[in-house]
């Protein structure tokens, strides 16, 4: 007869009944927001990105989605390939509950591996607790806290997700061999599960590259000791993924101090301002994970205030200071095999935010970067609290702490799970928790902008938001935008009466033309002075771009914006840190070719490929133009040119392609025309 465990209660329970536990749970908390909107991010990777739309299951379609991305150095093909195959199989179309229903689904499938990377290590670590048990309740804390919401409804971040699915299979293949180094295939697996986990992991996002290190994290607090008959191997092998990558990864940084510093050229914030910053930041997840406020959590944090020294505030010396004792507690205790659960959580936890949360130059606060981190925090949290309190109160009270832990946790990440479910109120409650938000007052503005059309209070929004940080240009060009709509916009009811001209642009609104054309002109030369001093180059570039998008698409607001969207990107190639100069040359070879000014176009495209010769892109753009002009010969000469050059990819490929279909078509029209209307059907009069 089966022993039963008095925690427990019964046998095992089934791993496929936890599983449809875990599911049922888990889409009960999400589902509530599987029709939220796209979001931020979400449009350049996805909505306005070609090679998401699949248009069938060739391999040419299939390599121009594999190739599609262009986020981060490798370029995250696996994720983009999953949202082309979602675009393909929703209709075609970018219909947003499928793409998250996918997401909430690989959510599941991580949380599920959660539960067996937990049934390991407390197996291993704590063989008399009642392993299952303890491994559901990590997995289930971990899957419904409001901290992984990000990671779940933020379509862009299935990045971060798949990252993190690849990365706990490869952990638990590892597992499998690093259990077993008296067989033969012992080290093998142990191989296969890193470099899987690793190398898969990073075609979805680089965070994989920390695989090797939360291996040794766990390796080295957790894991059983090892054989002395394997410890050569066991050695080489951290050796060769841990140690090596280490120092030829330090190497290359102290080698090439540029491609870390050169991203602060561009940034509010220095490399020391970030690294006191997210000292305090981390600090901050720490209590989001153990205090999870509604309240404090949002999409955009970029209202938290940056670290200028040791004491601004007072709280970064202490944050410094915590750290340090932390780790410095983590590894003593490790050394003396003390607080084992304890000494992984830590090491696990910074480790895993040792590439987002220290010296790139990446924006300084996200909640989907603790994703990962998390899972060391809940399985020590879920351990802990089982051997501090299981002899001291009785298993039902235990069982009850437990589920009120999840219950709170599972109603909060439903709460807000249906605030992201429609944009009204996605908007609403980011700027009402978050006011200082540039990025929460910027969207709110746009939701009204939606509802109401041109109105006094989506400007004071945008106001608001370009006077929260005097490096922001976005909210400026959005300002811009918002008094062209009011100055046109006939539903808008003007006001008459005289008012004394704006003398600064962040005067307040008055409903009168003249006042509004004075007040446009003051916040375009607070758009050229920022763009000049210092400016966040990827959100300028964008807006900018935008603008002159709509100028192209003719819009009744930016039919005369092109003088200004030309001096805007002028001033950025004035700016010597302005990282995508090529771009900018190529927003003004667009604006040109609206006015007519086919020279000045030519001359732009040709500066901004001269910049950057094998970006694909600039070339095609040059072809489209030319095809515009009807100059096919013309147009095919640059696509053989850039063919020639041998670094097209898939998603190239299958641009290339597209043009030269649009000279056939075109070519077909004229001769179709001519024929209709040749010599001999024209009436010939005396």
């Amino acid at each position: 007869m089966a022993k039963v465990n008095r925690f427990t209660g019964s046998k095992a329970i089934n791993s496929g009944v936890l599983a449809l536990l875990l599911t049922v749970v888990i889409v009960s908390v999400y589902l509530a927001g599987k029709s939220g909107p796209f979001l931020a991010d979400d449009y350049p990777n996805i909505i306005d990105n070609q090679g998401v739309a699949l248009q069938g299951l060739s391999a040419k379609e299939l390599a121009a989605a594999w190739s599609g991305n262009t986020s981060g150095p490798f370029k995250r093909p696996l994720a983009s390939l999953t949202f082309a195959l979602n675009y393909f199989y929703a209709g075609q179309q970018f219909d947003p509950v499928p793409f998250k229903l996918a997401n909430i689904g690989i959510h599941v499938i991580n949380s599920f591996l959660v539960f067996l990377l937990s049934c390991q290590l407390f197996q291993i670590a704590s063989p008399n607790s009642p392993v299952r048990k303890l491994a559901f309740l990590s997995a289930l804390i971990w899957a419904v806290h409001p901290l992984q919401l990000t990671s779940v409804l933020y379509v862009v971040q299935r990045m971060n997700s798949m990252a993190c699915m690849f990365m706990l299979s490869g952990f638990l293949v590892f597992l499998k061999g690093r259990l077993q180094l008296e067989k033969p295939a012992g080290l093998p697996f142990m191989v296969l599960g890193c470099v899987l986990g690793t190398g898969l992991g990073l075609l979805s996002k680089e965070n994989a590259l920390l695989l090797p290190l939360l291996i040794f994290v766990s390796e080295v607090t957790l894991l059983p000791p090892i054989p002395i008959a394997s410890r050569f191997k066991v050695y080489s092998y951290y050796l060769v993924t841990v140690i090596l990558p280490v120092l030829f990864g330090l190497a290359y940084l102290l080698t090439h101090p540029e491609y870390v510093l050169g991203g602060y050229l561009t940034r509010e914030f220095t490399l020391a301002e970030r690294l006191m910053s997210e000292a305090r930041i981390l600090f901050y997840y720490l209590g989001l994970l153990f205090y999870p406020d509604n309240t404090q959590l949002s999409l955009a944090h970029d209202d938290f205030v940056l670290s200028k020294g040791l004491f601004q505030p007072i709280g970064t010396v202490l944050s410094i200071t915590g750290i340090v004792v932390l780790i410095v507690v983590a590894i003593y205790n490790t050394c003396q095999n003390k607080t084992r659960f304890l000494n992984f959580a830590v090491l696990w936890f910074f480790v895993g935010h040792a590439m987002e949360s220290t010296i790139f130059s990446l924006e300084l606060i996200y909640e989907h970067r603790n994703y990962l981190p998390s899972i060391g925090i809940v399985l020590a949290l879920v351990a802990l609290l089982y051997e501090l309190l299981t002899k001291q109160i009785s298993s039902g009270l235990l069982n009850g702490l437990y589920a009120c832990i999840i219950g709170s946790l599972a109603l909060a990440t439903h709460t807000r799970a249906a605030i992201w479910s429609n944009l009204d109120s996605f908007s609403y409650f980011e700027v009402r928790n978050h006011p200082g938000s540039v990025r929460a007052n910027s969207a709110y503005a746009n939701n009204l902008e939606l509802k109401r059309g041109p109105n006094a209070e989506t400007y004071q929004y945008y106001l608001t938001a370009s006077k929260l940080n005097v490096f922001e240009v976005s909210t400026l060009i959005e300002m811009f935008m918002e008094l062209n709509r009011l100055i046109n916009f006939q539903g808008v009811a003007k006001n008459q009466k005289y008012a004394a001209l704006p003398m600064r642009y962040d005067e307040p609104l008055v409903l009168d033309v003249k006042y509004m054309e004075a007040l446009r002109d003051l916040v375009h030369k607070e758009v050229l002075h920022r763009i000049s001093d210092k400016s966040h180059p990827l959100r300028t570039m964008d807006s900018i771009r935008t603008a002159a998008t709509c100028l192209i698409n003719g819009d009744y607001e930016c039919k005369t914006i092109a003088v200004n969207v030309l001096e805007w990107s002028d001033a950025a190639l004035m700016q010597p840190n302005f990282t995508d100069k090529p771009m900018m040359h190529l927003i003004k070879a667009k604006v040109y070719f609206t006015q007519g000014q086919t020279e000045s176009t030519f001359e732009e495209m040709d500066r901004a490929i001269a910049l950057d010769p094998n970006r694909m892109y600039f070339r095609a753009e040059k072809a489209y133009l030319f095809i515009e002009l009807n100059e096919y010969d013309k147009a095919e000469d640059v696509i053989r040119e850039a063919e020639l050059l041998g670094v097209a990819n898939g998603f190239d490929a299958k641009e290339f392609q597209k043009l030269r279909d649009a000279i056939v078509y075109k070519k077909a029209i004229a001769q179709t025309t001519k024929a209709i209307i040749s010599p001999s059907d024209i009436i010939q009069h005396p």
